[in-house]
């Protein structure tokens, strides 16, 4: 396949389908040599790693051994029907797809390789968080949530209203950079793949919720921290979790978050566009 240079590094993404990656990858493509590498293979039964099982969920195992990482995903009959074997530095991951047991199998594999990109990202101090993110004077206005709550419905909104081009719609990652916190986009941007290859810094982050009028609410900083704790990725790997609590404190720091509820309707993004007249300079 091919090496695509993703928030600040490279990775070679070895994928059997392309319905999510066709017209969404080109952008990112590069020459430079791949640091991390993502494989897939489709196979007709899971070889189960012969190691102590170190923790399990109801519908996974995890194992280890000196060099790699191992989660292993079941069927509720114990079928085996997904590995994840990845290297301790996170450098290099194989995926292991039965192809009798699980559908749709496109789908399946670009929602895992999500998963390692978010895992990949988080390692190099990168917080990916449940939103749509759109430009606003060359800053990222994140509009975030559970699913369900309207973050495409109102993001699109501005769009349409203003012309605010989408940044990411589904996972935008905040790092840290010289004291200053900047959003970046990926290829990872949910169905309709909308995103774009760059990085500016964080202008706000939305919390919408459903309301009966369009209306702010300040965030206390208990309230913020539960706010980005619920709609952050949230990593298997104990090591990266401490990198995400970090990156959160710095985000929480700046005090750019606000929760709004809103209606299903182009007022809220009429209220949205006064809001940020205000707040952002």
């Amino acid at each position: 396949m091919a090496t695509y240079h993703m928030i600040d590094t490279t990775i070679e993404i070895n994928y059997i389908f392309d319905r999510y990656y066709k017209d969404n990858l080109e952008s990112y493509i590069t020459k430079q040599k791949p640091i991390y590498i993502i494989n897939t293979y489709l196979v007709d039964e899971i070889d189960v790693p012969n190691l102590k099982v170190i923790n399990q969920t109801v519908r996974k195992k995890f194992f280890q051994d000196d060099l790699h990482d191992y989660a292993l995903f079941h069927l509720p009959d114990k079928t085996p029907i997904i590995l994840i074997k990845r290297q301790k530095d996170f450098k290099k991951y194989d995926i292991y797809l039965n192809k009798h047991k699980q559908s749709p199998l496109d789908g399946i594999e670009y929602t895992i390789h999500q998963t390692v990109f978010m895992e990949i990202a988080l390692s190099r101090g990168f917080l990916p968080l449940h939103a749509s993110a759109f430009l606003y004077k060359n800053k990222a206005i994140l509009i975030s949530g559970p699913s369900g709550t309207g973050k495409t419905t109102l993001s699109s909104r501005m769009n349409l209203l203003y012309g605010y081009e989408i940044i990411n719609d589904d996972k935008p990652l905040l790092k840290v950079y010289d004291d200053q916190v900047y959003v970046y986009s990926s290829p990872f941007s949910g169905k309709e793949a909308l995103n774009m290859n760059l990085n500016v810094p964080l202008g706000y982050i939305v919390f919408i919720a459903q309301g009966s009028e369009n209306k702010f609410y300040p965030l206390t900083e208990k309230e913020a921290i539960n706010e980005l704790l619920r709609n952050m990725f949230r990593p298997d790997n104990a090591a990266i979790w401490d990198i995400a609590l970090d990156v959160s404190s710095r985000v929480i720091h700046e005090e750019k978050m606000i929760r709004y509820a809103c209606l299903n309707e182009n007022s809220a993004g009429h209220t949205l566009e006064n809001y940020l007249k205000e707040v952002i300079v």
